[in-house]
């Protein structure tokens, strides 16, 4: 074989292992670029995620924050529902009358809202009335807050300094448990992804 030949040969394998090594790293470089959409786009799910939790959370906060001295009729018949009601037999997680509903677009309406918390298979729910003394036929605005909710727990702070779980408190007279409200709120969100959350809530005025 001539050493032109071998020259020639020569060449071509070294095209040959040329492109091999070009295929490989444009592999490499394709994986790292879709490794780092992968990660960009788990980075923006957290945020949103945490964006998440830190809206829900503020909202509950919000809500006891502004509790106001409202009972409000029964749907049905001439009963009366308390400013704050935490039932354990009842489905609601806690129903509340609070103060401050923001009204831009200028509806004729009070500034007081009639507010639920439930749990609904893992998704914390937040319900809300149009009007105060709701009736049968007025259904509540649903809204769901967050997911991944594994427990909810809530606690309100007695003028004599005791947490305890349900409310009005029982060692009250019925017409003052209407309008009863406690000096403080804990809320307990145990997450999935976050674990838990314990915010105190003072209860303004």
């Amino acid at each position: 074989m001539s050493t032109q030949q071998r020259s020639r040969g020569f060449t071509l394998l070294e095209i040959l292992v040329a492109m091999v090594i070009l295929a490989v790293m444009g592999l490499m470089a394709y994986r790292g670029v879709s490794e780092a959409r992968v990660a960009v786009g788990n980075a923006e799910g957290h945020l949103e995620r945490l964006h998440a939790v830190q809206r829900g959370v503020q909202l509950m906060v919000t809500d006891f924050r502004t509790l106001t001295r409202r009972p409000v009729r029964e749907p049905i018949g001439d009963g009366q529902r308390a400013t704050l009601l935490r039932d354990a037999n009842a489905v609601t997680l806690v129903e509340l009358s609070r103060a401050g509903w923001p009204n831009g677009a200028g509806t004729p309406r009070g500034t007081a809202q009639r507010v639920a918390y439930r749990l609904d298979d893992g998704k914390l729910i937040r319900e809300h009335w149009i009007v105060m003394d709701a009736t049968l036929a007025t259904p509540p605005v649903r809204r769901e807050l967050l997911d991944r909710v594994e427990r909810v727990e809530l606690r309100y702070l007695t003028n004599g300094r005791e947490w305890i779980a349900e409310w009005p408190p029982f060692n009250n007279t019925a017409d003052l448990g209407f309008y009863m409200r406690p000096l403080a709120v804990e809320i307990t969100l145990v997450l999935a992804d976050y674990g838990e959350i314990r915010r105190v809530v003072e209860v303004s005025g």
